[in-house]
């Protein structure tokens, strides 16, 4: 009787680790971030952001970027990344197109709020003080599908109907549109306004904000369980650690869960805009 105890027990046992094995696999997702950055530099500013989730969830996350944001899009919706660092622009199309597939967990706040503005950049001792003094100049924008680099100076040209002469180039990322325009290759570009900071002291000023659009967004794929998801947005809007935040931006305070997809609407509409005048 002794014997068929023990036998029990350790079927039971076996039976357990079989079940929990696979439980245990998938509390390990992978954190995406578009690259705005080279990855190096992307993997080291989010490993605080990551620590506090891992700390909060028990989950395992492990870091990955992209080459360029099209691949980052793709890897999102094939379920390569499950939970996300994106863009406001990359996050209305991606929800757009992908309603099932992409869950809006929590917003970023900037100095306490979930909205920020693009910069259009120039050198300081240019004569360019406005978007009128663009006319026939040479523009740098970042990547094709960045909301600051790309969208939102796009429709700033437009609307100030000088768009048409300019003469543009796609240069990768933020750093580099600052770059190219500090070294004479362009005469103003568009960028992240701590970027634009970052680079004042090296010779460039800003020229013009565009209106404020709802900031970036951490979002879930259909991986990510129900549970997982909230206790996810719980540590985000709840973190106390300040250099959480600012590790990845200086300007960043913490999180918001009250932004709803619908705030990301408008975008779209630049996004349509743009997409007229600049092809993919």
């Amino acid at each position: 009787m002794k014997t068929l105890h023990i036998k029990f027990a350790v079927a039971v046992a076996l039976l357990t680790f079989c079940f929990a094995t696979p439980l245990l696999a998938a509390e390990s997702y992978v954190f995406g971030v578009h690259p705005y950055k080279n990855p190096a530099e992307l993997a080291a500013m989010f490993k605080p952001l990551m620590a506090h989730l891992e700390a909060q969830t028990g989950a395992t996350l492990s870091f990955r970027s992209s080459k360029d944001y099209a691949a980052f899009n793709e890897a999102f919706v094939k379920g390569e990344i499950d939970i996300a660092f994106m863009g406001p622009s990359i996050y209305a199309e991606l929800f757009a197109q992908h309603p099932d597939k992409v869950r809006l967990v929590a917003t970023a706040l900037d100095k306490g709020q979930p909205t920020f503005k693009g910069v259009i950049v120039a050198k300081k001792d240019s004569p360019i003080n406005s978007l009128a003094d663009l006319k026939d100049k040479k523009f740098a924008f970042g990547d094709r599908d960045s909301t600051l680099s790309c969208y939102l100076p796009a429709v700033m040209l437009m609307d100030a109907g000088v768009f048409d002469s300019v003469k543009y180039d796609f240069t990768g990322k933020h750093d580099n549109v600052a770059n190219s325009v500090l070294k004479g290759m362009h005469d103003a570009g568009g960028l992240k306004p701590d970027v634009a900071e970052k680079y004042m002291a090296q010779g460039l000023k800003v020229v013009v904000e565009s209106a404020p659009v709802y900031e970036h967004v951490i979002v879930v794929g259909p991986k990510v369980n129900e549970a997982t998801m909230k206790k996810i947005q719980d540590a985000l809007v709840n973190v106390k650690d300040p250099a959480v935040c600012t590790s990845i931006q200086k300007s960043y305070t913490g999180f918001t869960n009250t932004t709803k997809p619908g705030d990301y609407a408008s975008l779209l509409d630049i996004i349509k805009k743009v997409d007229t005048k600049i092809t993919k």
